[in-house]
């Protein structure tokens, strides 16, 4: 009996235990069970809560399955379609294109239309963009913008002029060329789509009158075009004879660089749709016309009523105040003025509140004026000329800087609406109180991106404040050897105004000791340009002595401009194993020197992550020498090579 009695006893127990310690298990995998299908009901399933075995034996995306899988191709069209929006066609041909037909279905939909900038790629992309996407007819009626550019993409436009002689694209309507030849310009703008609606072509290239005059006259017959720019080497000189046989055109914006201040004149009676209109006027020389009131007048009738915003940009011009002040007489409907010069006249705030309170929708006016000072001139009655009641009122705050060291005065108002700024290390005697202002702390200085700093004269005692936060590109020019307390300054200074971490493009027009240097890469990471001379960087390594130095650029610099110096065969191969990541190189060699091709085929051959090479040759350029450079070159079929003026530009696989 008490044998029996136990028996029970410990059955009961090893239930109890069995129910405890077993039963949470099942139930867990039952809670998940039931889990998964109300999961599944609603087609989302938390990956953390699958079990790997289960997912293995599950169908992606399989709607017959309790567990559901979220994958890409499991989303709409029309979120699949703002994503793929977003991407290059470089990246969505090269990485989804032919995967399935339900991919080929989105990226082919009618809704997406492809803007395709071929300009400062590699050269095996741009070769996949000519040939497996151009090529394609379900591209070409979505392409709306594209953008070609022979600047480190040498012989870019070439191509695809060989590639497609005879290509329209029907719905193209933005199109931009950047550093074209003539020809290549020509070609194009006959082809141009009926429906184009924005058009850039910036070059420097040499460029003849007549060709100008062409270029000048087919865009203002283009009916369709709302927006231009045109920035031609010494720029166009738009008179009566180039204009007078365009038909009226629906411009509404409009960039031009014109050769002569009168060239205004004649473009205004042609453009009477335009709203912005930035001119800017480029050559030294200046016709010597009388420009008497009546000739404004005649103007005046022909001056577009919806002008609304006018910059004026004076570049190395001798034009007087006087012009200006007629000129803007007859545009009594701006509310957006931009001034910029280099004529001591024009430093007068007197005169242009005279000026300016004859426009009375006038509500924004700026203006950056430099003079180099070279007489007696009394700063403190210039820096009150621009601190009257009449500027206060506006709102328009002027900063007065002169730089003793360089008898440089500058005038400008702030915010400072232009990208480039130039300062000077030995800091400005500022000639108002404006530095006091909170504006100068916060966003006074923030669509400067190229900041040009002179070292001359260097000390950094009274350096106004001065905050640069997105500059870029850094420029230190105006100096000499200096020593290493003066370069601390430099860096000190640097560190003080401006974010390093942002600059990516490093232009040294100055000496400095191989220390200074390695401090200011140190503090910007992120620089990956280096623009120097021959000399001066062979001087700041050491001759390749400075091992640190070296060691920092060959792990920062991918993109380097050399100027000033030419390459020698005795370096060239601590030169390649200094610079072994450069992917972009500019340099001068000598086309009479006996090792030139030695030279160049050592930095075709060693250079594994060169997209392109620019050399500035020096000597006399001869046929001969071209033909056969040419000739020795297109022996190798990942090159592409091209004479342009004084320069062999070679862009390679």
């Amino acid at each position: 009996m008490f044998l029996l009695v136990f028996g029970v006893c410990v059955c009961t127990i090893l239930f109890i235990c069995w129910k405890f310690v077993l039963s949470p298990t099942q139930f867990n995998q039952q809670k998940k069970t039931s889990d998964f299908s109300e999961y599944s009901d609603n087609s989302i399933v938390p990956l953390n809560t699958i079990d790997e075995s289960q997912l293995s034996t599950t169908n992606i995306c399989d709607t017959n399955a309790h567990l559901i899988r979220s994958t890409l191709e499991c989303l709409p069209d029309e979120i699949l379609l703002d994503m793929v929006s977003y991407l290059k066609p470089y990246d969505i041909y090269h990485s989804l294109h032919n995967l399935n037909n339900r991919l080929n279905l989105v990226i082919n939909d009618f809704q997406l239309n492809f803007h395709l900038d071929i300009s400062h790629i590699a050269k095996h992309e741009y070769d996949y963009c000519l040939l497996s996407i151009l090529s394609l007819p379900s591209v070409l009626c979505r392409l709306h913008s594209l953008h070609i550019s022979n600047d480190e993409t040498y012989g870019a436009i070439a191509l695809f002029i060989r590639e497609y002689p005879s290509l329209t694209i029907p719905s193209l309507r933005s199109l931009s060329l950047l550093d074209a030849t003539t020809s290549q310009i020509k070609s194009l703008l006959v082809r141009l789509s009926p429906q184009l609606e924005t058009l850039s072509i910036v070059t420097n290239r040499t460029i003849d009158m007549s060709d100008k005059r062409f270029i000048c006259q087919y865009l203002l017959k283009h009916s369709t075009l709302r927006s231009c720019r045109l920035s031609l080497c010494d720029g166009v000189d738009c008179d009566e004879t180039i204009l007078s046989h365009s038909s009226r055109n629906r411009l509404e914006t409009i960039s031009i660089d014109l050769s002569y201040f009168q060239n205004i004149l004649s473009l205004l009676s042609f453009i009477p749709n335009v709203k912005r209109l930035t001119i800017n006027i480029n050559q030294q020389k200046y016709y010597n016309q009388d420009y008497n009131a009546a000739a404004f007048d005649v103007i005046r009738l022909y001056v577009p009523v919806q002008l609304s915003y006018f910059n004026l940009n004076l570049r190395f011009s001798n034009v007087e105040f006087e012009h200006i002040e007629q000129l803007l007489n007859c545009l009594v409907n701006l509310k957006h003025l931009c001034c910029s010069s280099f004529r001591a006249e024009l430093v007068d705030g007197y005169r242009w509140e005279r000026v300016l309170k004859r426009l009375p929708l006038l509500r924004r006016f700026e203006c950056v004026m430099t003079t180099y000072i070279y007489h007696s001139l009394d700063l403190n009655l210039i820096s009150q000329s621009f601190q009257t009641s009449f500027w206060k009122e506006n709102n328009w705050s002027v900063v007065c800087d002169y730089f003793q060291c360089l008898s440089r005065l500058t005038i400008y108002t702030i915010p400072f609406y232009k990208n480039l700024f130039i300062s000077t290390l030995n800091g400005s005697q500022p000639l108002n109180d404006t530095d006091d202002q909170s504006v100068l702390l916060e966003n006074a200085y923030d669509k400067v991106t190229h900041l040009k700093v002179s070292v001359q004269g260097l000390y950094s005692e009274n350096t106004p404040i001065r905050k640069f936060r997105y500059v870029t590109s850094l420029s230190i020019c105006d100096g000499e050897s200096y020593s290493d307390h003066s370069n601390s300054s430099l860096v000190s200074y640097l560190s003080s105004t401006i974010d390093l971490t942002k600059i990516r493009h490093l232009k040294l027009y100055s000496l400095l000791s191989g220390h200074t240097l390695f401090a200011l890469l140190c503090k910007a990471p992120n620089i990956h340009c280096l623009s120097s001379s021959y000399h001066n960087l062979l001087q700041m390594i050491n001759d390749f002595g400075d091992v640190w130095l070296c060691w920092l650029l060959n792990m920062m610099i991918k993109k380097l401009t050399l100027s000033y110096g030419r390459l020698t065969l005795s370096i060239v191969d601590q030169f390649v194993e200094l610079f072994s990541n450069v992917e972009h190189l500019s340099l001068c060699m000598n086309m009479d020197d006996v090792d030139f091709q030695e030279i160049l085929l050592k930095l075709i051959r060693n250079f594994k992550h060169l997209s392109s090479i620019r050399i500035r040759l020096a000597g006399k350029l001869t046929e001969h020498f071209q033909v056969q450079t040419l000739t020795w070159l297109s022996t190798n079929a990942e090159l592409h090579s091209e004479f342009n003026d004084n320069f062999l530009d070679i862009w390679m696989t």
